[in-house]
């Protein structure tokens, strides 16, 4: 689980180190929970239904892969990080 403060190295697809990210904060809320506030920091949608359309398709087929079923009751973690070095 992420924590404020902590550091981790992003990798590309081939594992080569590419940055290294501080995590500023990390917000855990039932995914019905989730604002288009915390949702727009992502950058990837304009609204809040989109994301949510998109997020749903995610966890259902990430929770086929790995045994657990997608509820908007299920706690998600969202962080927020700063780029702190960039190889």
């Amino acid at each position: 689980m992420p924590k404020r403060g902590s550091l981790s190295i992003v990798t590309d697809w081939d594992g080569n180190p590419r940055c290294v990210i501080e995590t500023t904060a990390v917000t855990i809320l039932p995914f019905r929970e989730f604002t288009f506030e915390i949702c727009s920091r992502e950058g990837e949608d304009d609204s809040l239904e989109s994301w949510q359309r998109a997020h749903t398709r995610f966890f259902t087929e990430d929770g086929k892969a790995l045994g657990y079923e997608f509820s908007e009751d299920m706690p998600v973690v969202f962080e927020d990080f700063e780029v702190v070095y960039r190889a």
